[in-house]
């Protein structure tokens, strides 16, 4: 009996000092330190992608999309960028400039990322989400892209930038036990290069006027520009945040060229309108336009608008030879026959429906009737709750951009 005591006690001891080691029946320990194989940041097109490898398989559910880094609990993987002198790699967090970081997590890890700014001490400054597309190539790499048009979701500017990979598991006491950062000599430079529409997809024999859709969006477009009132038009744009697509002719073109460029660089639209506003147009007069505007901006249009809606089959197929769509419309408030502003505005709020392609003028005559009638038309559809695309986006079709510089 003595000796089966004995042993009952040897057993009790071991399986105490098992648990011991072994961490069972004991408070957990903290998660064991992510490794960071490597990393990359590129631009491919309008697209930011970045690339990570690590040496265990990531749960992206589990990390924070938006975390508070200071934090040892925190669980994340973030890309951190800051700005950088002529492509030098010192660390974002070793000067006073705030760090823009994009981080993977949370339930729609595959199609959206939190966007965080913090300061020199890490302090949160501002912090929101950003559509993405998230690949996992394999179980321990994972693609981040993030689209692009004219201008960048996340904020950062073209130009020169250091960014770091910043990673935690999460569940420590002490954060720099947790939390890891690569390269693990310091930030690594990149410079964003800026990008310009040089197309669209899309461009085939078709002749459309509006487009069946379950969704409240619509297409305003202009016609018989670029003119001495395109800017104000734009101006209008800018403020409601809208996009527009401008269909010009060849001969009001020259001396307009910036005017162009800063449609296409607000993420507006443009199409061929002939060379001399000629209906039934040739091969010349819609050729000769779109060479044009490729000439003065770099963009080649897939986009073409008939002058007077003076359309047939013809037409149609000159144009689906050139890369471009026959575009006209179904809501006209014949706003060129100046009719007042209120009859302006009236008409297209009436008649505009899902999928509508509005037609307007920013060209071709006096267009203050329009240009005032413009800022209510945007105000009223919106609070109906419509949104607005460019006719590209609105077929769904879209720009493409190239970097340049």
């Amino acid at each position: 009996m003595q000796s089966l005591q004995s042993i009952r006690k040897i057993a009790c001891a071991a399986a105490i000092f098992a648990g011991a080691f072994l961490g069972v029946g004991t408070a957990p320990a903290p998660a064991a330190q992510p490794r960071i194989v490597g990393a990359t940041v590129s631009q491919a097109g309008q697209d930011l992608v970045l690339t990570v490898r690590t040496a265990m398989p990531v749960a992206l559910a589990k990390l924070q999309p938006r975390p508070d880094t200071r934090r040892a609990s925190a669980a994340y993987l973030c890309f951190g960028f800051a700005a950088g002198k002529g492509g030098t790699a010192s660390g974002p967090s070793a000067g006073a400039a705030p760090e823009t970081r994009l981080c993977l997590g949370g339930p729609k890890a595959l199609t959206h990322a939190g966007l965080v700014t913090v300061d020199a001490a890490q302090r949160p400054l501002t912090d929101g989400t950003v559509r993405v597309k998230v690949k996992r190539p394999s179980s321990d790499k994972l693609v981040l892209s993030v689209v692009a048009g004219p201008t960048h979701p996340t904020g950062l500017r073209p130009g020169h930038h250091a960014w770091r990979v910043l990673a935690s598991r999460g569940g420590c006491e002490v954060r720099r036990r947790c939390a890891v950062a690569y390269p693990p000599t310091g930030a690594s430079p990149f410079r964003l290069r800026p990008v310009r529409a040089v197309g669209c997809t899309g461009g085939n024999a078709e002749l459309v006027s509006d487009t069946t859709t379950d969704h409240k969006v619509v297409a305003l477009t202009f016609d018989d520009g670029p003119s001495e009132y395109t800017e104000r038009f734009l101006a209008v744009l800018r403020e409601k945040d809208v996009p527009a697509t401008f269909f010009e002719i060849g001969q009001e073109m020259p001396g307009r060229e910036a005017t162009m460029r800063q449609i296409l660089a607000e993420g507006d639209e443009i199409g061929d309108h002939t060379m001399n506003h000629v209906e039934y147009p040739g091969y010349g007069q819609i050729a000769g336009a779109a060479e044009r505007i490729e000439q003065y901006t770099g963009f080649r249009p897939c986009l073409f608008r008939p002058p007077g809606d003076a359309v047939n089959s013809s037409v149609v197929a000159t144009a689906g030879s050139l890369g471009m769509k026959t575009i006209t419309w179904d809501v006209d408030p014949r706003d060129w026959s100046l009719p007042g502003t209120s009859e302006i505005y009236s008409n297209i709020v009436d008649n505009t429906r899902p999928g509508s392609i509005v037609l307007m003028h920013d060209g071709g005559g006096p267009r203050d009737e329009t240009l005032a009638a413009l800022p209510q038309i945007i105000d009223t559809l919106r609070g109906r709750g419509y949104s607005f695309a460019t006719v590209s986006r609105l077929l769904g079709d879209k720009l493409l951009y190239r970097p340049y510089g």
